[in-house]
């Protein structure tokens, strides 16, 4: 199929079923598709981030729920107790200074779009890891409503003075944005956790270690910022590791190695038909 017949055609290439699960770009994405050229692709990166934001969107609504209704079914930090019979939860310190590398989770959003190749298959690799990003967080939202724990360690850092001083509103801010029903699985560490995946997917191809490694220091870090500030538990990124792990390597790991080869042959068959 040539570039010109892809772009008349009703369902264009990247819409259409084939390899593993997960390859095909949904349709809600058609409106993008079609602009993805548009000022010579500039406006695509921008356009994804909010697509994304969009489809992640729904975690608010679960969110509020979860805190309207206040029920807690089970408490995450009796899993980790200590022979002495405190709660590692307890124990493990609050940083302050952390809710810095806790925001950083923006920086993931932003990132992703303007890393991937600014190709049509970069563009179709990059909707297939936001897809992906999606359902994990979708099946998040779930266990949000129907296994709901609060996220009881705030009271811990309201008294050490989180809502005080310069870090106050850092604080205050994402306490009144993310309701303390939030708890398992983290989705800072899970959604992150498949960005981080998409990037060095791209930045492999390219030879970029250094920016590679950089990026995993930095998701680390974020990680155990969700303890630090007393956003989550130890079991919440603990599962929201096991989440974004299992998304990457039932889903998202198979797409990308099937767009992957899927891209190699087109390139081999367009030398072809040069040659």
């Amino acid at each position: 199929m040539s570039p010109n017949s892809e772009e008349n055609s009703a369902i264009p290439h990247a819409f259409v079923s084939e390899g593993p699960v997960g390859t095909r770009v949904w349709k809600v994405w058609s409106p993008l598709w079609k602009l993805r050229n548009h000022r010579e692709g500039r406006l695509f990166p921008p356009l994804a981030t909010l697509g994304m934001l969009v489809l992640l969107s729904p975690y608010q609504l679960t969110n509020w729920i979860a805190s309207f209704r206040g029920v807690t079914i089970w408490d995450p930090k009796s899993v980790f107790v200590l022979a002495d019979g405190r709660y590692l939860d307890h124990v493990i310190p609050f940083v302050p200074w952390t809710i810095f590398v806790y925001y950083t989770i923006f920086l993931f959003y932003l990132a992703l779009p303007l890393a991937a190749p600014k190709t049509k298959d970069g563009h179709r690799e990059l909707l297939v890891t936001i897809q992906f990003i999606a359902l994990a967080s979708w099946f998040a939202y779930l266990v949000f409503l129907l296994f709901p724990a609060q996220v009881d360690l705030r009271a811990q850092a309201l008294s050490l003075g989180a809502t005080e001083g310069s870090l106050g509103p850092f604080y205050a801010g994402f306490h009144w944005l993310d309701r303390p029903f939030n708890s398992w699985p983290s989705l800072h560490v899970a959604q992150t956790f498949l960005a981080a995946i998409g990037m060095t997917h791209w930045w492999a191809r390219e030879g970029r270690k250094l920016r590679i490694m950089a990026l995993w220091i930095l998701w680390t870090a974020l990680a155990l910022s969700t303890l630090t500030t007393k956003q989550h538990f130890l079991w919440d990124a603990l599962t929201g590791f096991a989440l974004g792990l299992a998304g990457w390597w039932f889903g998202l790991k198979p797409a990308l190695q099937h767009l992957a080869k899927k891209n190699r042959q087109n390139e081999i068959n367009l030398a072809s038909v040069s040659n």
